[in-house]
């Protein structure tokens, strides 16, 4: 450059240059502000669908309804069905040019289209069996990636949501996950041993029990929502779907916590998931690992 030209451009804050820069800037602001919109349209979205989902399942909550076995042996219910069938409704209706995947009914929708993963109930042996732990989970990808999660646990009484980039928040109020620093301290939650022990991982559970503070098994969707509000610090599942994980990964990490595979892989695709407030996160992966 010569150095005229670069004494003016220093001299002159709105040169060519800086104009540019400034609108560079506010194009980078309105299009934060376009893609928070549209993200608050999709959590409006989200509870809307939420609500509909509860009106199926808290009134058969309790009724002692039977459950049939897929094939991949998982329980499933006419609620299941129902809750998932006037969610796809709606979002034909809401959003006509979105996929939807959901348990029971699979994959429809455009290839790469912004996509709803949908969990009618989860927890569907509680549900059946008039425990009150059982909840619908709500997300959608963009790009493949999980970007707006609610869940709702009608029988609860409570409902946790979030879009990228947080706040998360428990009925309204804000959340943040724990700041337990010291594997020692920690409350880890396991999923279903019965994974574990098909897997060949029963070792795993044994060394978190073995360093860890205290032990439980929350289970499902649940442990997941109690790391997001400090409540645990820790949370192990040997075998998860994508409609599984697709809304908690939301919530904890909005919450400041992380999700990933037990192998570290950033992912919600579905396989296997621990789920923590951050800090422990490396050490967690060192124990499924084997390492101290």
């Amino acid at each position: 450059m010569h150095p005229a030209v670069g004494a003016a451009g220093r001299g002159h804050s709105h040169g060519p240059a800086q104009r540019h820069r400034d609108a560079l800037r506010r194009s980078v602001v309105r299009l934060v502000r376009v893609e928070g919109a549209r993200l608050q349209r999709a959590l409006r979205t989200a509870h809307e669908l939420a609500d509909l989902a509860d009106a199926v399942t808290l009134p058969a909550f309790g009724r002692g309804g039977t459950a049939e076995r897929k094939a991949d042996g998982t329980p499933v219910t006419a609620a299941d069905r129902e809750a998932e069938r006037v969610m796809r409704r709606a979002l034909a209706e809401r959003c006509p040019n979105d996929a939807v995947l959901g348990e029971e009914d699979g994959l429809h929708g455009p290839e790469g289209a912004p996509t709803w993963v949908l969990d009618p109930i989860d927890g569907t042996r509680n549900f059946v069996r008039g425990i009150p732990v059982f909840a619908t989970l709500i997300a959608l990808a963009v790009d493949g990636r999980p970007v707006v999660g609610v869940i709702s646990a009608p029988a609860l009484g409570s409902r946790w949501e979030a879009t990228a980039g947080g706040p998360a928040r428990h009925d309204g109020a804000e959340v943040r996950v724990s700041a337990v620093d010291d594997v020692a301290d920690a409350t880890v939650s396991f999923g279903g041993l019965n994974y574990f022990h098909r897997d060949g991982g029963l070792d795993v559970v044994a060394r978190f029990t073995a360093r860890t503070a205290r032990q439980r098994g929350f289970g499902d969707f649940w442990q997941h929502c109690l790391v997001a509000t400090g409540a645990i610090d820790l949370a192990v599942e040997a075998e998860v779907s994508r409609w599984d994980l697709a809304a908690p990964k939301v919530i904890v990490e909005a919450a400041g916590g992380r999700l990933t595979s037990l192998g570290g892989n950033d992912t919600d695709s579905g396989g296997s998931a621990l789920t923590s407030n951050g800090r422990l996160h490396d050490d967690a992966l060192r124990i499924v690992a084997g390492g101290a």
